[in-house]
């Protein structure tokens, strides 16, 4: 009788911690980011040395419930029960001993969150919860990943347009140089900011790290270059919240099984947002509002609410408070609007209008007072983009068009982005991708920043990358492809959802060619600028699988079975990448 309670109550506290973090996925990312941060302080090797032993009694702890739960189920006794979790604890004590000595840390941390995942998940899985648990273990684990190639990776390493930290004194260029400024000041650079690079963005993200880095270092008494090391963590936290926000947008359209998993796979896995969760600009809290602003759309085309409509609003007004190119995506939702307001106009047509002004009143303000500011005070357009001044990466020789329509096979032989650099002599070597599809297809795996060298211990690796590259191509394409097919056939979306996702991934990436016909460099052709291509791709290509499952056919299994198949290799070679790339640094 005592071991039914027992397992009832461990089991009933597991399941209920469960549905509570599933209730506020985002709350509980942060909170795991939040407290992760104090033990590691954004980097492994910050570690304080009392984290060793909090794991260890979070392992025992984890042990007995386990054990525990799994004893009850095979109607053991609890004399029994109390001799293996003793054994359990007693054969992890020297891991953790390990731990606290190891050189690989970043190994270890990997291998014991996998394990503590795996082990809550086949201890606990039921049936009836089955989407969620399934749900749950493909962002824990991709969630595993993204934390060890952060831990491992500085704020000023792989990093866009940083600069450093400065003194109170001091304003220093890059994103690193604005939110120094703002920590010792706590207020905006009170000039022309187009002298200094990256002053010209607004200052959300910016200040938001300001006050992280605030209440670490004058709350909690942690040095400020630990403070600011660990502020790379909320950049975690937002990668995380484009994940979450992925997997809500995808049960909007009422994916499941085979047509859920894979694309939560490719979007939980996918490299770029590995990479997006350490990098210091405002591209992660730009990106995870823009998500925001495409689930609300979604809700509100559902429920046209005046609380949907603002949450667009603060979406949009916020992202672009982070970054102006957030605004892209108001034509896909004014198409929204309009859809809304034709098919509404008998019924709410004053309401709608009722609504559309409150979301201009939040948005508007929001989005455009900082650079009204710059063009009041100083005259600096409102659309103003910061000068780069002449670099190697320059691709002003070839034509644009010249730029697009070649796809000679040299450009496939390095599936990392070529930079043209010059040797001790002054000879040239390589070059400067200029095809912007084969430079954005080469950096949303590996970014600007991964080549050879970074495996220059384990050469098995760089064969690794090349099928990691063809396979990402080749699920790219499959994705590409089936948005197109279903624009003209009956999925999960209508034809106004279509067009709003459609017309979203076409102006992301009509604005990145653009932008690389305007600004001829390398840096202009990065795959940064329209990350959520992924996920709209992703959904598409998750809409052609629904009835994967329902179907008995031998096709459909053969679509099935190899779906998963090639998504799982993407995952677990995108996650060797990353995690190899922070070891043999």
């Amino acid at each position: 009788m005592s071991n039914t309670k027992t397992t009832s109550t461990g089991s009933k506290t597991f399941t209920s911690i469960l549905a509570g973090a599933a209730k506020h996925p985002y709350i509980a990312a942060f909170m795991l980011c939040l407290i992760l941060s104090m033990f590691f302080l954004g980097s492994v090797d910050n570690m304080g040395k009392y984290v060793p032993g909090i794991f260890f009694v979070f392992f025992c702890g984890l042990s007995a419930v386990i054990v525990s739960h799994i004893c009850t189920e095979k109607k053991r006794s609890n004399f029994l029960t109390a001799i293996l979790t003793a054994a359990v604890c007693a054969a992890g004590a020297p891991l953790f001993l390990l731990f606290s000595h190891t050189k690989n840390k970043i190994l270890f941390l990997f291998a014991f969150c996998s394990i503590v995942i795996l082990a809550l998940y086949f201890a606990f899985f039921t049936k009836k919860l089955a989407r969620r648990f399934n749900a749950m273990l493909i962002i824990g684990l991709g969630f595993v990943v993204k934390l060890c190639y952060v831990l491992g990776t500085s704020v000023y390493v792989r990093q866009h347009d940083t600069g450093w930290f400065g003194a109170k004194d001091e304003v220093i260029p890059g994103h690193l140089g604005y939110i120094s400024y703002l920590f010792h000041n706590h207020s905006l650079y009170n000039g022309d900011y187009r002298r200094y690079l990256q002053y010209c963005h607004p200052p959300l993200h910016h200040s938001l790290c300001a006050l992280w880095i605030s209440f670490f270092n004058k709350v909690l008494g942690v040095k400020l270059d630990l403070a600011v090391e660990s502020s790379q963590m909320l950049s975690l936290f937002w990668s995380m919240t484009i994940v979450i926000t992925a997997y809500k947008i995808f049960r909007y359209f009422k994916l499941d099984g085979t047509a859920l998993y894979v694309p939560l796979i490719i979007t939980a896995f996918h490299p770029c947002f590995t990479f997006l969760s350490s990098i210091m600009n405002n591209d992660p809290l730009a990106w995870a509002l823009t998500l925001g602003a495409m689930y609300s759309t979604l809700m509100w085309y559902r429920e046209p609410t005046l609380k949907n409509i603002i949450r667009i609003a603060f979406c949009i007004g916020l992202g672009m408070m982070t970054k102006l190119s957030v605004g892209l995506i108001a034509p896909s939702v004014t198409i929204v609007f309009i859809a809304v307001l034709i098919k509404k106009r008998k019924d709410f047509h004053v309401k709608l209008l009722g609504q559309f002004a409150a979301f201009a009143a939040v948005c508007v303000p929001l989005g455009l007072w900082f650079p009204v500011r710059g063009l009041i005070r100083w005259g600096i357009p409102l659309t103003y983009v910061q000068e780069l001044p002449e670099m190697t990466q320059t691709i002003k020789g070839t034509t644009f068009k010249e730029r697009i329509t070649d796809f000679s096979l040299y450009q496939f032989r390095r599936v990392f982005e070529n930079w043209l650099s010059y040797d001790e002599n002054g000879v040239p070597q390589s070059y400067n991708e200029h095809n912007p599809l084969i430079a954005f297809m080469k950096n949303s795996i590996f970014s600007e920043f991964i080549g050879e060298d970074n495996f220059s211990h384990y050469p098995f690796m760089l064969t690794v990358c090349k099928i990691l590259f063809w396979l990402a191509a080749v699920i790219a394409a499959a994705a590409f492809i089936a948005m197109v097919v279903k624009l003209f056939r009956k999925c999960a979306a209508d034809m106004v959802q279509k067009l709003f996702l459609i017309s979203f991934h076409v102006i992301l990436v009509g604005n990145l060619y653009m932008l690389s016909k305007n600004y001829t460099m390398v840096c202009s052709m990065n795959f940064r600028y329209i990350m959520p291509t992924v996920i709209i791709g992703s959904f598409f290509l998750g809409t052609t699988l629904i009835s994967a499952d329902k179907e008995g056919s031998t096709r459909a299994k053969a679509v099935k079975y190899t779906s998963y198949i090639a998504v799982m290799a993407f995952a677990v070679m995108s996650s060797l990448v990353y995690l190899m790339v922070v070891i043999n640094q």
